[in-house]
């Protein structure tokens, strides 16, 4: 299972992978002969200890295997649910992470995707942007952590940091203000860029062929209601997932514009993103809507209802603190559902359930296990009496794939609702 941290003083919000995808299916048949299950993880995403359930018996853990740069965890279910338990995170923070599903979704907890899995080294690279008024900016783009905006008043030269080594592509844009408006009047796209660390790009002039028009369309939120919503587009590339434009301020506009490359501009498995967000408010949750496509014409996005939260229940609390989180049904988001638990800084708990597991064991019970038996186990990544506990709750709907591994296609869609709180 992967997981992405942003973290702001003593506060980390977590959003699991398995929040951002759901499952497939919704029933599941019973498993009448031992399947195998094998997880499937990249360099770099590899957890540190692994353990599987089979139905409801013993949790057991599993030991890794390597085989050309992709580790392997085995078991084998003879019944038609079960449950894998993961540790990670970086440095002094534990993610303790447990999924739900059927045998065959389990493999979704692994990680083999290309965009986590490239080189850890990092290198720079060095650029020029050309072509720009006084009342004109560009950004510069590689990957979604690597992203510089380039005004002339302070200078046209930049640096895009942090690049994995291989080929890389590049998406420049370049936004004209008018009347305090800013809109993207130019686009440069180049295709796997393989620079050496240090190395100077060629110019980005927007004022030669290289540069393009942005195809522009319409967009209509569905569901939106009063609490208004952001919103964007993305590039999906064989390479990296680029930012097309920043995200808007919140409107309460039900129909806007939006910019998108050129169907033209796309190679074959090219996918673009149109997405918006509500945020989190005093008085109301986040939800999220996306869509996959890739010719840039009028289309509509649909969010998904407010979050109905959970209802939690203290199971035990020795030998560690073992809540249950309550999901009702909600049909925006009919896919799977997840809690994460925070203690201080250093602990996180998360359990995710996808629908086809919810099916089978009578709704969403999302039940932190006991897992202090199980062999190489420490007490210290698990949630512990006393202390409050910071929760995160998600719901996911749609149609795209399960987990970090899923593909997209064109018209995919993904709903997600999300709360957060705190339980004293």
């Amino acid at each position: 299972m992967n997981t992405r941290y942003s973290v702001s003083g003593t506060v980390l919000l977590l959003v699991c992978a398995t929040v951002l995808a759901c499952a497939d299916t919704t029933t599941a048949p019973p498993v009448t002969a031992p399947l195998a299950v094998t997880v499937r993880y990249c360099s770099g995403t590899v957890p540190s200890w692994v353990a599987f359930q089979d139905g409801n018996g013993a949790w057991t853990r599993a030991l890794p295997s390597v085989t050309g740069g992709t580790t392997r965890f085995h078991s084998d279910f003879s019944t038609d649910r079960g449950a894998i338990a993961t540790l990670s995170g970086p440095g002094a923070l534990t993610v303790l992470s447990v999924q739900y599903g059927t045998p065959a979704e389990l493999v979704v907890a692994g990680d083999t995707n290309p965009r986590d899995c490239g080189s850890l080294v990092s290198k720079t690279l060095f650029g020029t942007a050309a072509g720009l008024d006084t009342n004109e900016s560009a950004y510069i783009s590689s990957a979604l952590s690597s992203r510089i905006r380039v005004v002339p008043a302070t200078g046209d030269s930049f640096e895009l940091k942090g690049l994995p080594d291989g080929p890389q592509d590049l998406l420049a844009t370049r936004s004209t203000r008018t009347n305090g408006t800013e809109a993207v009047t130019r686009m440069i796209m180049r295709r796997s860029v393989d620079l050496a660390d240090s190395a100077a790009l060629p110019v980005f002039d927007f004022g030669l062929s290289e540069a393009f028009a942005p195809a522009v369309a319409n967009v209509s939120l569905s569901g939106l209601g009063s609490d208004g919503a952001s919103g964007g587009t993305r590039l999906l590339t064989g390479h990296d997932d680029l930012p097309v434009t920043v995200q808007t301020s919140p409107t309460t506009d039900v129909t806007r514009s939006y910019i998108a490359l050129p169907e033209t501009r796309l190679l074959p498995g090219d996918l673009q993103v149109l997405f918006a967000s509500v945020l989190p408010t005093v008085t109301a949750d986040g939800r999220t809507a996306t869509l996959y496509f890739r010719a840039p014409t009028d289309r509509t996005v649909t969010l998904g209802a407010p979050l109905a939260r959970p209802t939690f229940t203290t199971v035990a609390t020795a030998p560690a603190l073992l809540l249950r989180a309550h999901y009702v049904s909600q049909d925006d988001y009919d896919r799977s559902a997840t809690i994460s638990y925070q203690q201080g800084i250093t602990t996180i708990v998360v359990v995710s359930m996808t629908a086809a597991y919810a099916a089978l064991a009578g709704g969403y019970d999302l039940l932190v296990p006991d897992l202090s038996s199980v062999a190489g186990f420490d007490p210290a990544w698990a949630l512990h009496p006393g202390a409050s506990v910071q929760w995160t709750a998600g719901r996911v709907g749609g149609t795209l794939g399960l987990g970090r591994d899923a593909v997209p296609s064109d018209g995919a869609t993904l709903r997600t609702a999300f709360a957060v709180d705190t339980i004293p």
